[in-house]
């Protein structure tokens, strides 16, 4: 046996002993991390298919009571809604609660409804979107139902540049003001969502449609608007159509006619002069025209001569 040899099988020899000794001492420790390793992983696995079956479950359910609200099933929806808000899983029961209150606002319940919407928005485990939605609704029930300082209550937080619900919080607050009479404020803010063009098109539509509803309920506009001309020119329009009625007749006529027709009994004094002058050709026609009288008259004239004799 060379020396190589017996070197190696020294140690491997000594790689097999290190090994028994950790394998004793912690083999037992290593066999349990596996176990729970794979207990955890198979625990995860479960729960979150269990998870996945609460939450079909939950929309399952929360889309039946949908149905049964637009089958015109109200009671029944909001049954079946509050049973979701009480047991159902996920984002689901928040859904509900929210659903909730657009069938009470369906039902002509305004108050519940925002009492509702309000449950909601004022719920710290509700996620801040849903809350924030939830204010917003009960904002739009506030305007018919409410003040203008209901709504402000609820949507004044979300009118800033950054806010996700700016232009329906905005909205909200113009509709309001514009009820309580207050003009000024309702034109800034439906000017403000005209102007800003991140405003979606339905908001900025309506918006549109109230400047104009504005403006045409000023008084102030409305005793600053144009009188028609049609109405104070009516008296010197009919002296300008009378006008030509008054005019002279031209030469050509006169040649024609024999003599000019008389002035309208319409026309003005300013316009007496024009007549005398246009018949002046009147008298120069009938002054070429003597000679072919005058021998008639000579030929008559000692028919009485001859008669005296």
């Amino acid at each position: 046996m060379s020396d190589d040899s017996f070197f190696r099988e020294v140690s491997d020899e000594l790689r097999q002993d290190k090994v028994k000794a950790v394998w004793t001492k912690f083999g037992t420790w290593i066999f349990a991390a596996v176990v729970l390793a794979v207990a955890i992983t198979a625990g995860v696995v479960g729960w979150d298919r269990y998870r996945t079956a609460q939450a079909n479950a939950s929309g399952d359910s929360y889309l039946a009571a949908l149905d049964l609200a637009r089958d015109g099933k109200r009671d029944e929806a909001v049954v079946a809604l509050e049973a979701i808000a009480a047991d159902g899983y996920g984002a689901y029961p928040d859904l509900a609660r929210m659903s909730i209150g657009g069938v009470l606002h369906e039902q002509d319940k305004p108050d519940e409804a925002v009492a509702a919407f309000d449950g909601v928005a004022n719920d710290s485990g509700v996620p801040q979107p849903i809350r924030d939605m939830a204010a917003v609704r009960a904002a739009y029930i506030l305007v018919d139902s409410g003040t203008l300082d209901d709504v402000r209550g609820r949507v004044e937080r979300l009118t800033g540049d950054s806010e996700a619900l700016r232009f329906p919080a905005r909205e909200a607050i113009a509709l309001a003001a514009w009820k309580a009479g207050d003009r000024e404020t309702a034109r800034q803010l439906f000017q403000q969502l005209l102007d800003d063009a991140g405003a979606p098109s339905g908001i900025s539509g309506r918006a549109r449609m109230m400047l104009e509803v504005i403006a045409a309920s000023d008084p102030m506009a409305a005793a600053a608007a144009p009188v028609e001309p049609a109405d104070t020119a009516a008296p010197g329009g009919e002296a300008a159509d009378a006008a030509p009625a008054t005019q002279p007749a031209t030469d050509s006529d006169v040649i024609g006619g024999g003599t000019s027709q008389p002035a309208s009994a319409d026309t003005t004094s300013d316009d007496a002069p024009e007549p005398a002058s246009a018949a002046a050709p009147v008298d120069e026609t009938n002054s070429q025209a003597a000679p072919s009288s005058t021998p008639s008259q000579a030929v008559s004239e000692p028919a009485p001569a001859a008669g005296a004799n």
